[in-house]
């Protein structure tokens, strides 16, 4: 075992100890139970709920926004804990070293073909392990409750969105006529 697929074991491993967190914290935000509204406005001012994440950590937040889209709630991050004390983001720092010190590594030498392969190859499959993990926990926290918002998920300040209704790629534009 290379030392990419170590990492990326070791993340797999780290996103099914988050698991039951994560579904948790979804499950009361559809709930209602855990938002926190800004500027006087409640759950009916929400028509979107977005659930976004960060490209290199992996950290996810949710946040909700009016018809306008305009954010009136806070971010929520989620999981809201992790397991351990040291433990303060989905990419765990010894995982995070590692990819620095591998991006450095490519953008500073020479790297050949092969380890260029393996450097592309492990965020492919830790962000394709991310994204799976993350509709796993969404239909498990979902089920059960009706959903009567705009519900999607993304890179953060992407344009383009996943609907978590329907697990398909819509646009910015889409949404907003949607919201007409």
């Amino acid at each position: 075992m290379n030392e990419y697929q170590k990492y990326l074991e070791q993340f797999k491993q780290d996103l099914q100890r988050l698991s039951e967190q994560t579904i948790s914290d979804i499950r009361d935000i559809l709930m209602d139970k855990s938002i926190v509204y800004q500027y006087k406005r409640t759950n009916e001012d929400i028509v979107v709920y977005l659930f976004e994440y960060d490209f290199e950590l992996l950290d996810l937040t949710f946040y909700g926004l009016d018809k306008n889209l305009s954010q009136y709630t806070e971010h929520i991050s989620i999981p809201s804990k992790f397991p351990e004390k040291d433990w303060k983001t989905i990419t765990r720092n010894s995982i995070y070293s590692f990819e620095s010190e591998k991006t450095m590594k490519r953008y500073d030498d020479n790297v050949d073909q092969d380890e260029s392969r393996l450097y592309d190859s492990y965020f492919d499959e830790k962000n394709e392990a991310f994204e799976n993990w993350f509709f796993d926990c969404w239909k498990e926290a979902s089920q059960g409750i009706e959903l009567q918002k705009g519900m999607y998920f993304s890179i953060h300040d992407t344009g383009d969105r996943i609907d978590l209704s329907t697990m398909t790629e819509v646009s910015e534009e889409e949404i907003v006529r949607r919201l007409e």
